[in-house]
């Protein structure tokens, strides 16, 4: 009984340890372990460097309901993104990046009376998405300046599915501040999009994040930072028939890599109010690398071909000719070899001396 009462004391005392927020090395979730920043914190800034690549995986699930009756839909889609950083561009300011897709999913349910079937529309929207390439810049606070629009001659379905691929691009940034940041630190941004009153799609919305903590996670392992970011937004799209408005709210967590400086993971909770026609409940998945070339890791040792086993760093079962001879004994009236003056017929093999 004593025994077993000390082992449950021992665990109760390592939860109430772990559960204080600035103890370092304990484990706060799946793969991570929570670290002491520098007292004057960490600033998190996006590698823009021209020629810079971002390889990206997500996966979003959605469940639609409709307002007015018991039934639902689903819909989903998945997609790898391979970002390049193109470098600054004086027309929409900030850094120019190519978003490029590939490995594209699209699972979209949708009503009887649609024209044609769910297997051709997700073949097509599929077909959209493989392979398409889109322009884009951000600055290096991670805050996009311009994202370009659809184009108007897109059905409604595939307008819905394209523009949500789009949106996808966004999950390799979120806004930070420009100034270090410590565990607790809080920051707001006011996010707009597009041309309000105007053809197209306006967003206008509130942003709030929080560094909940500093963290070790991967293998090896990197050092991130955790935010959390929530989002309250309306969503207004204009075209010549009219405009139409939704409501999102939305909670974000994510890891940023702060050394490869990058956004390392970010997964996405939202809900999207179609006044009186739908609500969605929607989670978004992204995991976002650099390849290994691009992390500073070391190169590959370099391997020298030496055939010649005169040469001092030969390995091999081969011997010196000139080493395995004989000298010949000197002719009367000449001076031993070593004292001949040196030849300058052909230079030593490199290394020697």
């Amino acid at each position: 009984m004593f025994p077993a009462m000390a082992s449950a004391r021992r665990w109760l005392l390592a939860v109430l340890l772990c559960a204080a927020p600035s103890l370092p090395g304990c484990k706060t979730g799946p793969g991570l372990t929570r670290v002491e920043a520098p007292a004057e914190g960490i600033s998190l800034r996006y590698d823009l460097a021209p020629g810079q690549v971002y390889q990206g995986s997500v996966r979003r699930s959605a469940t639609i309901r409709a307002a007015s009756s018991a039934t639902s839909s689903s819909q989903s889609f998945s997609f790898d993104l391979t970002l390049t950083v193109r470098g600054p561009d004086e027309t929409h300011g900030g850094t120019a990046v190519t978003a490029r897709f590939s490995a594209v999913s699209v699972k979209w349910s949708l009503p009887p009376s649609f024209p044609v079937s769910v297997a051709e529309f997700n073949r097509t929207a599929s077909q959209q998405l493989q392979g398409l390439e889109v322009d884009f810049n951000v600055d290096d606070t991670g805050k996009i300046l311009h994202m370009p629009e659809l184009p108007e001659d897109l059905s409604a379905e595939l307008r819905v599915v394209l523009q949500q691929a789009l949106d996808a691009l966004e999950t390799a940034f979120l806004t930070v501040p420009a100034h270090p940041l410590k565990a607790g630190d809080t920051w707001k941004d006011d996010k707009k999009r597009g041309r309000k009153g105007k053809l197209g799609r306006y967003t206008e919305g509130t942003v709030t994040s929080k560094v909940d903590g500093f963290y070790k996670t991967g293998e090896p392992p990197i050092t991130v930072a955790r935010l959390i970011t929530d989002t309250d937004e309306t969503e207004i799209t204009t075209t010549s028939s009219g405009s139409h408005e939704v409501k999102k709210q939305s909670t974000i967590t994510a890891l940023f890599a702060t050394e490869q400086r990058y956004l390392y993971s970010y997964t996405n909770e939202e809900q999207i109010f179609d006044a009186g026609k739908t609500n969605t409940f929607a989670k978004t998945e992204v995991n976002w690398s650099k390849p290994v070339s691009q992390t500073g890791a070391a190169p590959a040792a370099k391997v020298q071909d030496i055939s010649d086993p005169c040469h001092p760093d030969y390995v091999g079962a081969e011997e010196c000719a000139s080493e395995a001879a004989e000298p010949a004994p000197p002719a009367d009236g000449e001076p031993p070899a070593s004292s001949q003056p040196p030849t300058t017929s052909a230079p030593p093999p490199a290394g020697r001396s």
